[in-house]
């Protein structure tokens, strides 16, 4: 199947040690109870065979009297309570959520977390693009205005809950289980535990069919039926992961070259909480050793979708894993299809 010809893609990338530096200067994560895999297949939620192909232990899910803000406010209010940035210092909040049914009609979230953090941001802004990728794009957003503006500080929050009738959690896709929860960064040009190098970004518009929605009965969101008909009608499966795994490629690159990283030299690489199978499909590209990632965090979680890095950074933090020197790579893909990446050395 022939595609139309398309621009050659090439990662914007950006060198965050030119303008003075910025630090994650802390990190939180608020995750509702997790609920045992082995109940959900007794339930009836799940499947055994999805079960074996995801490998996930635990999947947190919230109380359905849990808003999207509790859980984004609980995130921010910890991570400015971590740091030692004055609230005051923070000018921009960055709130990411992708997945739209469980937000308030005609309410600006952004402003409302500000307010909850006591924080006289500036600029309060939402990216809500449906791609798991966002995180890191806030990320990316807040490192940008620290260097064109003479803000002190910013706070990123992402945060997603994932519910029925709009979503089965369970049976989008037997690759991966969405998951709820809220994690957040302060960023600060005065110190933290990690130093943010790099970062670059990429999307290859040519695949925003993958997700484009078709009819199914077998569930309200089918991702493996979008996929299926992307791989009928428009390009060819070998085309489409030749791509995906291109531009992938080309993205931690560009950002590896700008911070003067090795692969090898990366101590931990963040990669997105999908399930084990779609793990390994990363690890081989990149040809890390699951041991370099916080699988072993991330099957206790599920995948809460753009906070994914944000929450395994705080995991890395709160349990003594990395030393002053250690580099650690976020990795970020989502719908569209786009790639994100940040290269973060600790302190």
């Amino acid at each position: 199947m022939a595609t139309l010809p398309y621009p050659a893609l090439t990662p914007s990338a950006t060198d965050f040690t030119s303008g003075g530096a910025i630090y994650i200067a802390s990190a939180a994560t608020e995750l509702p109870p997790a609920t045992a895999i082995e109940d959900a297949i007794r339930d009836g939620r799940y499947t055994q065979e999805s079960a074996d192909i995801a490998g996930y232990s635990g999947v947190t899910i919230a109380k359905e009297s849990s808003t999207i803000l509790d859980l984004a406010s609980a995130a921010a209010l910890s991570a400015t309570a971590r740091s030692t940035v004055p609230n005051t210092d923070i000018r921009s909040v960055i709130f990411v959520s992708i997945f739209p049914f469980t937000h308030p009609a005609l309410y600006n979230l952004p402003a409302a977390i500000a307010e909850t953090v006591r924080v006289p941001c500036a600029f309060a802004t939402q990216i809500s693009n449906a791609s798991c990728a966002a995180g890191i794009d806030g990320l990316v957003m807040a490192g940008h205005r620290l260097l064109l503006t003479d803000d002190r500080a910013a706070l990123v929050v992402a945060a997603d809950l994932w519910r029925e009738p709009h979503i089965d959690r369970f049976n989008c896709n037997p690759n991966f289980i969405f998951a709820d929860g809220a994690a957040a960064v302060v960023l600060s040009r005065d110190g933290g535990y990690a130093r943010l190098l790099s970062a670059a970004t990429l999307t290859d518009p040519t695949l925003s069919g993958l997700h484009a929605e078709v009819p199914s009965d077998r569930t309200p969101i089918d991702v493996t039926a979008r996929a299926r008909a992307f791989f009928e009608t428009v390009m060819d499966p070998d085309e489409a992961h030749a791509r995906l795994n291109a531009a992938f490629t080309a993205t931690v690159d560009a950002a590896l070259s700008l911070a003067g990283v090795r692969l090898a030299d990366v101590a931990y690489a963040l990669l997105p909480a999908v399930g084990r199978s779609f793990l390994e499909r990363y690890l081989d590209i990149l040809d890390l050793p699951i041991s370099r990632t916080t699988w072993d965090y991330y099957a206790t979680t599920s995948h809460i979708g753009p906070g994914d890095q944000f929450s395994a950074l705080t995991h890395l933090i709160d349990h003594d894993r990395c030393a002053g020197g250690d580099v650690i790579l976020l990795i970020a893909e989502g719908v569209g299809f786009q790639f994100s990446v940040a290269v973060l050395q600790v302190q």
